[in-house]
């Protein structure tokens, strides 16, 4: 009888002990300069955008270690420059979580924050929405 307690005591203890098995998030944390782009089909001329950018990424997996979601919380700020000129936005935080299905393929990314904070000489505008068409909205503060 003590062998059956003993038993069944071990087996409880697996199954309580099995989620702290559970692989941990991996946390790090990034700070990058002149991460380069170019910026097409906005005007009538391409934009070269240089970025810089810092924050935290944080990766999630599974028992099997594969990647199901990634989540980034950054401040970004990004210099446009083209014919000569450039300008340099102001600093904006933004978060982003990206979602993996069994296969690894992303299934979907949800973001939230400002895409970009720029003060113009004459005027500030700010990107407030993309239209049916696809296309950035830019409104004048």
């Amino acid at each position: 009888m003590r062998r059956v307690a003993l038993l069944l005591s071990l087996l409880a203890a697996g199954a309580f002990a099995a989620p702290a098995a559970a692989v941990q998030p991996a946390k790090t944390t990034f700070d990058v300069t002149g991460i380069p782009a170019t910026l097409s089909g906005v005007c009538s001329f391409d934009v070269a955008v240089s970025t810089r950018a810092s924050g935290t990424e944080i990766d999630y997996v599974d028992a099997s270690g594969a990647l199901t979601r990634i989540y980034v919380h950054q401040v970004e700020q990004d210099t446009f420059s083209a014919n000569g000129k450039s300008i340099t936005g102001l600093p904006y935080t933004f978060a982003a979580e990206i979602l993996f299905d069994a296969a690894g393929n992303v299934t979907h990314v949800y973001a939230s924050g400002v895409v970009e904070r720029l003060v113009l000489p004459s005027a500030s505008f700010r990107a407030d929405d993309v239209n049916a068409a696809g296309k950035l909205v830019v409104v004048r503060d």
